[in-house]
């Protein structure tokens, strides 16, 4: 089970911007998904935009060496829209052996989005090599129904497989979008060059929940949790000012021996405010099982909460769901981008708005004894012009607590930031 822990952090934070990316050029600009980090320290993510071909890229930024200060940036992959993707939105995964794997929300063979795998160079080289592992179709005339518009990042099991979310495609939707999909990739086995996709879940629209635009959260049975951002019940509006639901969490179940169908569960349906609305971010689970999430929308003043879904006990069937805060713009505004958690419980995020209108980093730590009430702290404020403006992915840690994120745009060079808030 991934918990996401590390010591926590005990001391008022500072904020450091180790880069900052120009709206323009070969650098790439607008940094998506959450960062991804080696044993060495270095990190790597994704840009939307820019690069070679202004499609978006894949980059690494490496710690200082000895008597070095400043971190080296360096871009791994340049998108070309084409065949091979374009417009990553969420970062990338690494494995083992140093190879990256991620979604492009656009490009392919269909024009609906890829799963692209990035390989290290070979001894004596310097460039990474991208192959596209899985071409997402989907028709809605035609009823081609494998999923369109992978905006989430992947996560890996054991064994090697990769799991994701479709924004689109699936089930037809009343707009011809489809509702979304859950989606497993199996790497080759013996003798095979071709990894395997298979769609573990269609959704329906309506109380199902629909636009499955977060990551999904892995626990050790191989169950999978996630998040709709719209769908199930409450009159949450989409882009177009059409009514279609708050949002819900949801899980998937492995097949029992003997089947190949996964069953979906549905553990909360939200209603908006003071419920909460619009659930986005990846889940993250304890040790109890509960699952910690935050929605952008609802509580108390409509500026997004943070929340927890507890297990049935013995003899129920339903999760039990509590607000652990409710945003009220000073303190932060639109979270999107989970949570981590530290050894004593206490969790960390970010919000895209609020604070100075520019999102902050908080940290919410348990109630003390005798207390029942979470208690806030703001780590960070975002400053447009130097830290940057939405910070509207989550947080990774290092092991002395230190935590790294980036802020979608502003910065010096206005095209985003990567910044550490340390102890």
């Amino acid at each position: 089970m991934a918990l996401g822990l590390f010591p926590h952090i005990t001391a008022a934070a500072t904020e450091i911007t180790l880069y900052t990316f120009p709206e323009s050029g070969k650098a790439g600009y607008y940094p998506t998904g959450n960062l991804c980090r080696d044993k060495a320290g270095a990190l790597y993510g994704t840009t939307f935009l820019g690069g070679a071909y202004n499609q978006g890229t894949v980059f690494r930024l490496s710690p200082p060496g000895p008597g070095q200060r400043n971190w080296s940036f360096s871009v791994l992959y340049h998108f070309h829209g084409g065949n091979d993707g374009g417009a990553p939105f969420g970062g990338v995964v690494r494995d083992a052996s140093g190879t990256l794997y991620g979604t492009a929300f656009a490009g392919g063979v269909n024009s609906n989005g890829v799963v692209f795998k990035l390989t290290p160079p070979a001894p004596g080289h310097s460039t990474w090599t991208e192959t596209v592992l899985h071409d997402f179709s989907y028709d809605w005339v035609l009823k081609v129904h494998d999923g369109a518009g992978p905006c989430s990042g992947l996560i890996m099991d054991a064994s090697g497989a990769l799991y994701g979310t479709t924004i689109g495609g699936g089930a037809t939707s009343q707009f011809g979008t489809g509702y979304g999909t859950v989606f497993k990739l199996m790497p080759p086995g013996p003798g095979q060059t071709a990894w395997t996709e298979t769609v573990l879940y269609y959704f329906a629209g309506g109380a199902d929940g629909q636009s499955p635009s977060s990551g999904l959260t892995i626990d050790s049975t191989g169950a999978l949790y996630g998040t709709t951002h719209y769908g199930g019940t409450g009159t949450c509006q989409d882009d177009r000012g059409s009514v279609v639901g708050c949002g819900t969490v949801f899980k998937l179940t492995p097949p029992r021996p003997g089947t190949t169908k996964w069953t979906k569960t549905t553990l909360h349906r939200f209603s908006g405010s003071p419920d909460g609305g619009l659930p986005a971010g990846t889940l993250r689970l304890d040790a109890t099982g509960a699952i910690y999430g935050t929605t952008y929308e609802g509580g108390t003043s409509g500026n997004g909460t943070l929340f927890k879904l507890t297990p049935p006990g013995a003899g129920q069937t339903a999760w039990r769901k509590s607000i652990l805060h409710s945003f009220a713009g000073p303190d932060g505004a639109g979270p999107q981008g989970g949570l981590i958690a530290d050894l004593s419980g206490r969790l960390y995020g970010t919000a895209s708005g609020g604070g100075n209108g520019y999102g902050v980093v908080f940290r919410l730590s348990p109630p003390t004894p005798g207390q029942t009430a979470w208690s806030e702290a703001l780590l960070h404020v975002f400053n447009i012009v130097t830290s940057g403006d939405n910070p509207a992915y989550g947080l990774v840690a290092d092991p002395q607590g230190k935590l790294f994120g980036t802020a979608y745009d502003g910065g010096a060079g206005l095209g985003g930031t990567i910044f550490e808030v340390s102890p």
